[in-house]
């Protein structure tokens, strides 16, 4: 594979940001299927490649892979911070088309994920933008950040972090935002639009029943979720053994390179 570490002006930050990419080693006879894929709070854009072997499992498929810095932004333009969804939304996902013209903007080819934090992201991103991505997953994700914000979650410590609060603010500044993935994708199941969303949590994950109770969600709402139960916490030692597994459930077949 190909490894690039790209800076880019982000006029939503007033910075350059940083971004990690991962392309296929074979020439494109045609574009590149994408996974943009997110790190947790308190990790940088180098953890994906640095604890999984994402990067290997990617080249095996033919699959680009886009993981760019977020710092502690969850995504969202910030309470007290930066503008980060603006960045992941808006900025990033043009200056990668523009830089990497091999990579493919069919939403059939267009793929979100990430850990804890960058799970959350993954889900926002596809939620609001049903027609660009097709699938999201999360590997112990916050998902449910409206319980999470009001300490309902059943691990109330979580919503203790100053991340979250530096983000969101509280619970009712998203509720019923775009922030509140939950609400949009019983929306788009309405619709007939919501993208397929895939769940992976360790029985030991201190986010554990935050995660069940947000699945229990999705499904309620209707939407078309694989919720998979490791043995293991909130952590890569997990979540690096079912990476492959992830890119199984998003039909991308092996044997490309």
């Amino acid at each position: 594979m190909a490894l690039l570490e790209m800076d880019f002006r982000s006029g939503a930050l007033g910075f350059h940001e940083e971004v990690i990419v991962s392309l296929p080693d074979s020439p494109a006879n045609r574009p590149y299927p994408v996974l943009w894929l997110f790190h947790g709070a308190n990790q940088d854009c180098t953890e994906w490649l640095r604890l999984t072997s994402i990067d290997r499992y990617a080249n095996s498929r033919g699959l680009a892979v886009i993981m760019p810095a977020m710092s502690n932004g969850h995504g969202q333009d910030m309470v007290h911070g930066m503008n980060y969804w603006t960045m992941v939304n808006e900025e990033l996902p043009a200056a990668m088309h523009y830089m990497l013209p091999c990579l493919s903007d069919r939403r059939e080819e267009n793929y979100t994920g990430g850990a804890s934090m960058g799970g959350y992201v993954a889900y926002k991103l596809a939620l609001n933008n049903p027609d660009k991505y097709c699938a999201a997953g999360a590997f112990g994700g916050a998902l449910d950040i409206i319980s999470i914000l009001s300490g309902t979650a059943n691990d109330g410590h979580v919503a203790l972090s100053p991340t979250f609060s530096n983000a969101f603010g509280s619970a009712d500044n998203i509720r019923r935002t775009n922030g509140d993935i939950i609400w949009l994708a019983s929306n788009l199941v309405r619709e007939g639009k919501c993208p397929r969303l895939w769940s992976l949590v360790g029985d030991k994950d201190f986010g554990y029943r935050q995660v069940c109770g947000a699945v229990e969600k999705f499904k309620a709402a209707g939407c078309d979720i694989t919720d998979l139960y490791g043995d293991g916490g909130h952590s890569f030692d997990l979540w690096d053994r079912y990476v492959e597994r992830f890119l199984d459930w998003l039909d991308i077949p092996k044997g490309v390179n």
